[in-house]
């Protein structure tokens, strides 16, 4: 990369025109509406700016849609643009664009593709492609003569709008374009000047997308299917649009057609009269509020090869483990917001109307993985379209999910493995899931603290999935209760008591306990559910080779490495197995993975990462993340472990694409930094030998901790801890001898307890900040 173009990146980053003289030196620079920006937003910028440079960056337009377009998104509205230069493409999507019905599976669609036609621009260097995570904005830019042509893409949250900004800096009127906008089906698309709109329906849902252009110099008509624009000194291109999707009405529809193209069309004004100034900031301020919550810096510089050379060539890269981990955040941001709707198997992210498993809200394992990292890598908020979206069709009496329930004579809900958007569910009973879902539930209270959310949303769910169980459990011989008719996903025969459901009931038995404690339920549901609670078998059997068995009567097969983890869910996601707890069962779970193998599809190799983190085994954890960013190009579908990676655009493939896997590695990586899944926090517990040097900060931990940290040469230097709700904090700190003092952060000494060589706890009260002031560094 050239000094002139990291000048002009940098600046385009900074919201500058920059000014540099004929040897590449950057004189001075000016801000476009300059008295409008907030000191302090600038401020923020500069200084996040300043930390870690996080790009996706390439040479050339991407080829192909799946493997190296860019994606961009708000939480319900997604983009992936290309980048060519003659004829951009910007197919996009909105969350709830689905055929089917109630009844009828059908699948999630490709809403349409704005392409931008640049005549003559053929000829053309310096052309440079790039996604910056720090500020959610894609850029484009190449040079034809000595015009330098800059494009800017991102998808705002506060304005409900795709913008695409194009500029030339230090010149005028030299842009040209048409603008044409493709509906994916039979819609009816209409030019009327600036303005370009497309209706339609589709089996239940209506939809209206609208795109209109706005040119500063030059003039712009409307000639047949575009807008043309000539002479122009920059364009704006602004593009939104949805359905008519309410998952609270019976019917699945919230407004008639005229109210939709209404609530569409209102959004333009307000964006129109904004400069782009004013828009770009809004969005940039709005995104950084979330993801500058958490950094993970790794001592590794940003790489002078783009993405995709880094990918194929230097996967020993500590700069790609951060740069992925951060990615799976940047995702998380821009596909699950606005709606209580979750993302589904590619996020919000398609381009066919017959995707892949239909794109799927899949139940046994993929929409769970795909939230992992919220609570923990800071994001509670982007839990909450999934949680909503259980709470909602759990509770609807006569929804999908409770007709199945009343059919097999049980009270409660439940759910089979594939899912659309009209609470239709079919292909295999997948029962668990329902104790599965109310994981996610939990979790959340767990990390935020917060009891109004627990009494009035979480636990009524837990209560009636609790209830469920209570119908459906039966005795075998030995007097435990087991699940009957159950399978272990993806694979073997149905049988009683698989180690799959059982370990998932014991989940939900066990966290319903404790909310009804907390919550101080003290009556026949409390006593019913302690009874079935300590009759329950756990799921946790030791098989002939030292495995945690995954069938009571199956055997299992040592070398089976099929990518499901199935038997394992008390290790992760789950709480049950840990050395902290039991030896015999973690070791056990061990011989599990090691017999499951180091390969599999994208996402069960991230799902891996976590398994042996949980173990404590940061260097196999990290071969596993260096399995899972394994470059891959194979994109049809694939069952086969050894064609599971990341693209060029380091999207995961399972293959083909599918998101979990992003999500997954970035919840491992969090496991490998901190644990606090057992009641106390867990520093450092699985730091590989790779990652010699760092820090992580704004972490969140169970108790609504958020925890900073740094080490060096493998050993932990500071530790910082910042307390939401005021409760007692607990320490594993192997070694307490090396603990100094604990201070708050205006140095005051802090009392704490040695409660024995490995563990310390100390009281906090709300908002109040401590650091933990070790003798020296280290092994943790």
């Amino acid at each position: 990369m050239t000094l002139k173009k990291y000048i002009l990146i940098t600046s385009i980053l900074l919201g500058t025109i920059p000014n540099i003289n004929s040897k590449n030196q950057l004189i001075s620079y000016s801000i476009p509406g300059e008295s409008k920006l907030k000191n302090d937003f600038t401020d923020k910028i500069k200084k996040s700016e300043s930390t870690i440079d996080l790009r996706l960056w390439y040479n050339e337009p991407a080829k192909e849609w799946m493997t190296s377009a860019l994606p961009l998104g708000n939480g319900t509205f997604g983009a992936m643009f290309f980048g060519n230069v003659e004829k951009e493409q910007i197919q996009f999507n909105e969350k709830t664009l689905w055929t089917g019905n109630p009844t009828t599976r059908g699948a999630y669609q490709n809403f349409g593709d704005l392409f931008l036609e640049f005549p003559n621009h053929t000829l053309y260097t310096d052309y440079h492609r790039e996604l910056c995570l720090n500020n959610a904005i894609g850029t484009v830019s190449y040079k034809i003569g000595d015009v330098t042509y800059v494009r800017e893409y991102f998808v705002s949250y506060p304005d409900s709008m795709l913008v695409v900004h194009i500029s030339t800096p230090g010149h005028t009127g030299k842009i040209d374009l048409s603008v044409i906008l493709n509906d994916a089906h039979d819609g009816v698309v209409k030019v009327d000047k600036n303005k370009i709109t497309m209706t339609g329906k589709l089996d239940v849902l209506s939809y209206k997308t609208q795109a209109e252009i706005k040119n500063e110099g030059g003039t712009a008509k409307s000639d047949n299917n575009k807008v043309s624009v000539s002479g122009a000194n920059t364009v704006t291109i602004f593009l939104s649009g949805g359905t008519n999707y309410n998952i609270s009405s019976d019917n699945y529809i919230g407004e008639n057609e005229a109210q939709l193209h209404k609530r569409i069309s209102n959004r333009f004004p307000p964006v129109i009269k904004s400069s782009y100034t004013e828009l770009r900031n809004r969005h940039i301020m709005d995104y950084k509020t979330f993801f500058d919550r958490v950094i993970l810096d790794l001592d590794a510089p940003m790489p002078t090869i783009p993405t995709d050379e880094l990918v194929k060539l230097h996967n020993e890269s500590t700069y790609l483990d951060q740069l992925y981990y951060q990615y799976g955040r940047y995702l998380m941001i821009s596909s699950s917001r606005g709606m209580d709707l979750p993302n589904n198997l590619q996020g919000i992210w398609n381009n066919t109307n017959t995707p892949p498993w239909q794109c799927d809200i899949h139940t046994n394992i993929n929409i769970q993985m795909n939230y992992w990292p919220a609570e923990n890598t800071n994001l509670s908020e982007f839990h909450k379209p999934f949680i909503h979206y259980i709470v909602t069709e759990s509770s609807k009496e006569n929804g999908s999910w409770r007709k199945l329930a009343k059919a097999i004579h049980c009270r409660g809900w439940y759910v089979n493995t594939q899912s659309n958007i009209f609470g239709h569910t079919d292909w295999n009973a997948n029962r668990p899931v329902n104790a599965w879902y109310c994981m996610h539930l939990w979790q959340h209270y767990a990390y935020t603290d917060n009891i109004d959310y627990l009494r009035e949303t979480a636990f009524p769910v837990m209560k009636n999935t609790c209830e469920f169980w209570f119908d459906r459990l039966t005795e075998d011989a030995s007097g435990k209760l087991i699940a009957p008719d159950e399978w272990s996903p993806e694979q073997g025969e149905w049988e009683d008591g698989v180690s799959y459901a059982q370990q998932l009931i014991w989940e939900l038995f066990n966290q319903t306990l404790k909310a009804t404690k907390i919550l101080g339920k003290n009556n026949k549901f409390t006593s019913t559910l302690k009874e079935k609670y300590s009759q329950l078998d756990n799921g946790l059997a030791i098989g002939d080779w030292g495995q945690i068995k995954e069938w009571k009567v199956q055997p299992d097969i040592k070398g089976n490495e099929h990518r499901h983890l199935s038997h394992l869910m008390a290790l992760y996601p789950g709480n049950q197995i840990s050395y902290h707890l039991n030896q015999k069962y973690a070791d056990a779970a061990k011989a599990s993975l090691e017999s499951r193998g180091d390969l599999g599809t994208g996402w069960s190799r991230a799902w891996k990462i976590a398994c042996w983190a949980r173990l404590f085994d940061g260097d196999h954890a990290y071969k596993l993340l260096k399995s899972a960013l394994k470059f891959t190009d194979h994109i049809p579908l694939s069952m086969d472990n050894d064609k599971g990676g990341v693209y060029k655009n380091l999207l995961d493939a399972h293959p083909p694409f599918q998101i979990d896997g992003n999500f997954g590695a970035t919840a491992g990586i969090t496991e490998m930094l901190i644990q606090s899944n057992l009641g106390f926090i867990h520093v450092l517990p699985a730091l590989p030998s790779a990652w010699k040097k760092g820090k992580a900060k704004g972490l969140k931990a169970e108790g609504n901790f958020t925890v900073n940290m740094e080490w060096a040469d493998g050993s932990l230097k500071e530790c910082s801890i910042y307390s939401g709700s005021g409760k007692p904090c607990k320490l594993y700190f192997p070694d307490t001898s090396n603990v100094q003092k604990v201070v708050t952060d205006k140095g005051v000494s802090v009392k704490y307890k040695i409660i024995d060589s490995n563990f310390l706890s100390f009281e906090t009260k709300k908002n109040g900040k401590y650091e933990i002031i070790i003798k020296a560094p280290y092994s943790y």
